[in-house]
């Protein structure tokens, strides 16, 4: 999958919506469930209506049709539906918008098919089930009977989430619903993309809700995708576990055994994800998704938007006048959300000391040079040499599970950057987002051309991650900012012929590269030979691409390692077919044994099956 160029979706039609005379809408946090629940029966009256949204607090508001608890006022998402399993649900919908209106999600799971809800515009509907099986779900509307993903502007707000508990408990967990809004269409009929917003209840970053916790806290989260995209779910400092995985109909809650560990998850449109991960480092951390069009800064508001060269301008190449702290409110905005966890009484930062690695951000061109390139060096020194030594991406960093690396990084580039080390379980000063990272009151700022920090990495794991930048995150992905990072196990040695990292990324003309290139030199390997491959996906327009290793063109056989530098237990290391989706910022460790000789090859295809980019294997005897 491929979204648009930024460049190629033409000019913005005119906004002509006003909101007078229509009801704010209220922000969801989904904290208060609706209707009245008594002796097992949930009775729900709920209103839908066009209403005035204001995502952004100081910008105009924006009509949408939504939904709302009769007599408590609109709400964005709609109200929050939450029983115990084994609960009769009386719900009664009544429409004052002048369009029919289809809500589908208000029905028994356990059942071969859902009905939905048509209520005629002016009109009322209403139907009665049991909440017969426990998880997370949702129930949504469409002004025309639309599939659920292809709702895009005027109905793409009517969603609301709807949670079963297990009988008579639940759980202290928070629900989050992640949605899309397009304001309106291009001149040329197009939907609006890059002014979209995305947002979590009803909130884009810097205005979504800012959670704290306590080091040791057990932190429990339902995610609810109703947009119409993907999105890879990324967690900084922490792994988190996976519980369940379900979607509109269905929900499957995995059992001890099943649980993973991830720092990304893919949420496909229409899913749900309920996980749950334990903080053991305060500091300022973020959750956000890991696909750059759904941070970009927010648009605004129309009529308030930002006019079309401008917005290209801001999102190509960030916001270069700007203070380096101001990265934060600027820099970022839509899928995410901020988390802080409370230092303990005597907590003291770790301070320790091991090997020192020089890492450098040179250019190769002079600053505003469109074409110029960005790229980490290793070692550096000498500002010549390091114009040679600058790749198409970042030179592997090795590390060693355990063991104090401080790592220096200079800006020799022409603008502020910072540096994520992604999947790592460091302290939060080290994360790399300005402006949040940190502890208190001290918090990371950018480097800035001509400075330096010093970064401490110890991870407790070995496994595959990733370094990259998180600023003009765009810009300077296209551009060569990101690199494999490799942890090894303790007296590990580091083979580079047998272990082989494959990152697929975007360069500066926004075509997807593999290994830097969009068409690598073939890669002698040996039979026989059992080799590490490790799959990364960092590209900046493609969010989700599938990896594939054939010979004769079909899949040869590999045995799963790992996921995200988390290595799986035993008994899911089974032995497949060498295809895997990768989404970005997600990592996959295989082991690759081809006892024949001859050709093969790393294919690198879109969903829909497209072959963008290949890598050329040979296996010698």
């Amino acid at each position: 999958m491929r979204v648009p160029s930024i460049v190629a979706l033409g000019i913005l039609a005119v906004f002509s919506h006003s909101t007078p005379d229509i009801p704010p809408v209220a922000l969801n946090d989904n904290l208060v469930p609706a209707g009245t629940l008594a002796n097992g029966a949930l009775e729900l009256s709920l209103v839908v209506r066009v209403g005035a949204w204001r995502p952004l607090p100081d910008g105009p508001a924006a009509p949408v049709l939504t939904f709302g608890e009769t007599g408590r006022g609109l709400e964005d998402p709609g109200p929050l539906v939450r029983v115990p399993a084994g609960t009769t649900v009386h719900v009664t919908v009544r429409n004052v918008s002048d369009r029919r209106i289809v809500v589908h999600g208000f029905a028994a799971r356990r059942t071969a098919v859902m009905d939905s809800l048509i209520v005629p515009a002016g009109g009322s509907a209403e139907t009665r089930f049991v909440a017969d099986a426990p998880g997370s779900y949702f129930y949504w509307g469409s002004t025309h009977g639309e599939a659920l993903n292809d709702r895009i502007l005027e109905d793409a707000r009517l969603n609301g989430a709807f949670v079963v508990d297990p009988a008579a408990t639940h759980a202290p967990d928070r629900v989050f619903v992640i949605e899309r809004w397009v304001p309106d269409t291009t001149a040329d009929g197009n939907p609006d993309y890059p002014r979209e917003m995305m947002t979590v209840n009803g909130r884009p970053w810097p205005y979504t809700e800012r959670l704290t916790y306590d080091v040791g806290d057990s932190v429990r989260w339902r995610l609810i995708n109703v947009s119409q995209d993907y999105h890879p779910f990324h967690l900084h400092g922490f792994f988190y576990r996976v519980d369940a995985r379900g979607d509109f109909a269905r929900d499957t809650a995995y059992w001890p055994a099943q649980r993973r560990l991830a720092v990304t998850e893919l949420m496909t449109p229409g899913t749900t994800l309920r996980l749950a991960w334990r903080p053991d480092r305060p500091g300022g951390w973020i959750f956000h998704c890991h696909f750059p069009p759904h941070v970009w800064p927010n648009a605004g508001v129309p009529p308030d938007t930002e006019p079309m060269a401008m917005r290209i301008q801001h999102v190509l190449y960030g916001y270069p006048d700007s203070a380096g702290m101001s990265h934060e409110r600027q820099g970022m905005g839509g899928l995410v959300l901020g988390i802080y966890i409370r230092p303990p009484a005597g907590w003291r930062p770790y301070a320790g000391v091991g090997r020192t690695e020089r890492l450098v951000i040179a250019t190769d061109s002079e600053a505003g040079d469109s074409t110029r390139r960005l790229g980490y060096v290793l070692g550096g020194g000498d500002p010549a040499g390091e114009r040679r030594a600058i790749g198409a991406y970042g030179p592997p960093l090795v590390l060693t599970r355990g063991e104090p690396t401080r790592i220096w990084v200079v800006n020799h580039g022409p603008e502020p950057t910072q540096v994520h080390w992604h999947g790592l379980e460091i302290e939060s000063a080290y994360d790399g987002v300005g402006g949040t990272s940190g502890v208190g009151p001290q918090r990371a700022r950018m480097i800035m051309p001509g400075d330096s920090t010093a970064v401490l990495l110890v991870s407790p794991r070995a496994g595959t991650f990733i370094y990259h930048t998180h600023l003009n995150d765009i810009h300077q992905l296209l551009h060569g900012l990101y690199g494999p990072l490799i942890v090894l196990d303790s007296g590990e040695p580091w083979n580079p012929d047998r272990d082989r990292a494959f990152i697929v990324g975007d360069d500066a003309r926004q075509t997807l590269v593999l290994n830097g290139g969009r068409n690598p030199d073939t890669a002698a390997l040996t039979a026989g030979v059992p080799y590490r491959f490790r799959l990364i996906n960092m590209a900046a327009f493609d969010p989700v691409e599938a990896f594939t290793l054939v010979r004769h063109g079909a899949p040869v056989q590999w045995t799963a390692l790992a996921k995200d530098g988390a290595d799986l237990p035993p008994w899911q290391r089974a032995r497949s077919d060498a295809r895997q989706v990768v989404s970005v910022g997600e990592t996959y460790d295989f082991v690759v044994q081809v006892r024949d000789t001859g050709a093969a090859e790393l294919q690198v295809r879109d969903l829909d099956g497209t072959l963008r980019v290949r890598q050329p294997l040979h296996f010698r005897p």
